[in-house]
């Protein structure tokens, strides 16, 4: 029994050595009965057969089933004001949670669900808005087919009208593309040689960021390797302090299960009723979708008179516009290519400034690679320490299984616990360096 007390007291003395954030232990000592009321709505309608589950340290303590009046009463036999969260589920709706919940005696935790299937008389009332809605559009195809129809006869008559002489539009267009052409191959002589020169700079700008991008890598590797074994430390002191706990749970499981039992026997029976009615439904907007596709049919029918009447006038007005557009389009070419022999000259002169500037990013990308491998040698350093420190801690470990000499073994853990300390100083400058000069040359 001494032994069993140093023990305990042992690993809450040592407790931030092992755990990030300070989590406290939960005190067994404190543990009571409480009763508590879940009570489940959705759209102000109770919610019958819903699934509840209270969960505390990833375990089910308790567990029920809504009733007709969408409530149910849990009763938790031990509780230690540990934080839970408490679940609802049900087939016709949305999950909901309540989480980080300190539980209270006597008090009431009501939701408010979101429907994800429709009830029986739901479906009845939209299959029966569909269904007029299915009639009015009915009515409106039959207004379109002869609309339709009075378009078709307009536009027949209107494209009769269309033509227009294209001659002169052809000649004014094909000064203007060769005036265009010339212009262009004196613009692209000048670019092929600024091209040349930008291509030079930007291989060597590319290699100096990849050389800064490939030494960044590695140093973001090995600091999350560093991070790892440290999680790797903090759950090994977990599993030796979850070994320590002891609390039996089978009468909550046995309350889980039985709760889904019910919980499925009611969502089953709810969704039969919402499938007949769903199947009811379909039936009726079956038929009304039928006389609707009637009606569309023939307004698709005389749509596409109207369409073909339109296509063939545009036609011709398009023969006329192109003409139009195609002596624009020559005569825009043409401004844009003296545009361009002035832009290439702009980009000889740009070319000559990225050629500098890449050079000075490939000096940047080398000193930073030369500063950061000084911190990567104190790095490896430190490493084998944190190894060192670890294999002791390994044996440590080990004898505190035993449980003998636990006032020694104490005191032994302590002068383990400073020297993790005094590493993790030495970590926390050490990444400081890093991070400035990773700062400074990105």
């Amino acid at each position: 029994m001494k032994n069993s007390v140093l023990i305990f007291a042992f690993l809450l003395a040592f407790q931030p050595f092992y755990f990030a954030n300070n989590k406290i232990l939960t005190s067994y000592s404190s543990r009571e009965a409480i009763n508590l009321v879940v009570s489940v709505n959705s759209e102000n309608k109770p919610v019958e057969g819903a699934l509840i589950n209270v969960i505390a340290e990833n375990i089910s303590i308790a567990a029920g089933t809504t009733g007709a009046d969408g409530k149910v009463s849990l009763l938790i036999p031990s509780y230690g004001k540990q934080l839970a969260q408490i679940t609802v589920s049900h087939k016709m709706y949305r999950e909901d949670k309540l989480t980080d919940l300190i539980l209270e005696n006597s008090k009431t935790y009501s939701f408010n669900l979101r429907s994800r299937t429709a009830t029986a008389e739901e479906i009845t009332l939209e299959s029966s808005e569909k269904v007029e809605k299915y009639i009015e559009k009915t009515e409106k195809s039959e207004e379109k087919t002869i609309a339709y129809q009075s378009e078709a006869e307009r536009l027949a008559a209107e494209k009769a009208e269309v033509v227009k002489s294209q001659d002169q539009l052809i000649k004014e267009r094909e000064e203007a593309e060769r005036i265009a052409a010339e212009k262009r191959t004196l613009a692209d002589s000048k670019q092929a040689s600024v091209e040349e020169q930008k291509a030079a700079a930007e291989l060597q700008l590319s290699e100096a960021q990849k050389l800064k991008a490939e030494e960044l890598k590695r140093q973001e590797e090995a600091e999350k390797k560093r991070v790892e074994e440290a999680e790797q430390r903090k759950a090994a002191a977990e599993q030796n302090l979850n070994n320590l706990q002891n609390s039996t749970l089978t009468e909550a499981k046995e309350d889980e299960k039985q709760a889904k039992e019910e919980a499925e026997k009611k969502q089953g029976e709810q969704e039969k009723n919402a499938k007949e009615a769903e199947k009811q439904a379909k039936e009726k907007e079956e038929q009304a979708k039928n006389e609707k596709n009637s009606a569309k049919e023939k307004e698709e029918q005389a749509k596409e008179q109207a369409k073909n009447e339109k296509k063939a006038l545009e036609e011709e007005e398009k023969k006329a516009e192109a003409e139009k557009e195609a002596k624009k389009e020559a005569e825009k070419d043409a401004k844009e290519a003296e545009k361009d022999l002035k832009e290439a000259e702009k980009q000889a002169k740009e070319a000559e400034k990225q050629a500098k500037e890449a050079e000075k990013e490939a000096e940047k990308a080398a000193e930073m690679k030369a500063k950061l491998a000084v911190i990567d040698e104190e790095q490896e350093k430190l490493d084998k320490e944190f190894d060192k420190l670890d294999k002791e801690q390994e044996k440590l470990n080990k004898k505190i299984e035993k449980g003998k000499n636990l006032d020694k073994l104490a005191a032994d853990q302590e002068k383990l616990k400073d020297k993790l300390e005094k590493l993790e100083l030495k970590q926390a400058k050490l990444d400081e360096k890093r991070e400035k000069i990773e700062k400074k040359y990105k």
